[in-house]
């Protein structure tokens, strides 16, 4: 991670080749690069100190609830910091040309990336394969149905290409038939303004793992596992994407000790574990404005690997956030979630 000079200066820059003009704020580095960056208001970050390592703090939103259950939700929700976070959210577009890595490399060392890839499906079947609810079987398989669809058709084929190219050593993908789509008209109209993580640290950790999980992964064959994310703008989105983009924070700078272990129960299947994060400064985000339907924002959502000694954190806690620099009458944003598991 490039370190930054303390000062900053606003200034303008041309993006695309467009007239019109984005207003970026941009910070020194020590090796004479300049990085731009925006200023942005996060909702959901939390203060210090609530959690204490090992720990996993129960949210209940689902009966039964008890007065205990009542009072330890209502203590979490009232450590989040308020109104706002006002955070640094660095260009990624920039941080790649800067680094000169290829796209394996970066994806490695940052835990996110982003390609150019075009695709085949239309606006009417990334509808169709979104046919309810983000829920616990886009996060695990569990529970999803076994059909044919126009991403297990076309898309799959497609994602199972880019995890090759950037996780050779991958020894099987699972690729779902049905995917999650937010936007206006979608089963998730709207965007998740809260930083958030969606899995654990371990397999111990995994979603419903006696689900047959644990025995897999303990298998002598199985040498980890890793839960990545496939996010992209898509059809019927006409323009590049100002509104409501997605921020990535690499995870070398996230201290441990400032995520919130957190085990939440939000409907009959029982708790999921899942992690919040308290604001630190060192935290580095990024976003990439300006995303087209053309391109993929891959970042890893649950990594674990047996030869790790215990927690890491190698994955991207991730929030849309309002760009300050979009135009007041931005096109809503239409975006594809497509969660992947791999085996290594």
């Amino acid at each position: 991670m490039l370190r930054l000079a303390p000062v900053a200066c606003a200034v303008a820059f041309p993006w695309r080749k467009r007239c019109e003009r984005r207003q970026f704020k941009v910070v020194q580095c020590e090796n004479g690069e300049t990085a731009r960056y925006v200023e942005a208001q996060f909702m959901g970050l939390h203060k210090k100190g609530f959690v204490q390592p090992g720990e996993w703090h129960p949210v209940t939103l689902w009966p039964p609830l008890s007065f205990r259950s009542v009072w330890e939700t209502g203590r979490y929700f009232l450590n989040v910091r308020r109104p706002h976070v006002v955070v640094k959210v660095f260009n990624a577009r920039d941080q790649e040309a800067i680094e000169g890595l290829s796209k394996r490399e970066f994806f490695e060392k940052h835990g996110f990336v982003l390609l150019k890839k075009e695709t085949a499906m239309t606006a009417a079947d990334w509808m169709q394969c979104a046919p309810k609810t983000l829920d616990l079987s886009n996060f695990t398989g569990i529970g999803m149905p076994k059909i044919e669809t126009a991403v297990s058709r076309i898309y799959a084929k497609e994602v199972e290409e880019m995890v090759r190219e950037l996780m050779p050593s991958a020894k099987e993908v699972e690729l779902d038939p049905l995917c999650a789509r937010r936007g206006p008209g979608t089963k998730n109209p709207t965007y998740s303004f809260s930083v958030h993580q969606d899995y654990g640290f371990t397999a111990e950790d995994w979603p419903l793992m006696d689900n047959g999980f644990k025995s897999r992964f303990d298998a002598p064959t199985v040498k980890g596992f890793m839960a990545v994310n496939f996010w992209r703008p898509v059809l019927p989105m006409k323009g590049p994407v100002k509104k409501a983009p997605l921020a990535v924070c690499d995870p070398s700078s996230v201290k441990l000790e400032d995520t919130v272990p957190f085990r939440i129960r939000w409907d009959e299947l029982g708790y999921v574990k899942m992690l919040a994060l308290a604001h630190d400064d060192e935290q580095r985000w990024y976003y990439y404005p300006d995303m087209t339907t053309d391109e993929i924002l891959v970042f890893k959502s649950f990594q674990y690997f047996k030869s790790q000694s215990g927690p890491e954190l190698n994955t991207c806690f991730h929030t849309a956030f309002e760009d300050p620099t979009a135009p007041t009458n931005a096109e809503p944003r239409q975006s594809s979630e497509y969660r992947v598991r791999i085996w290594f």
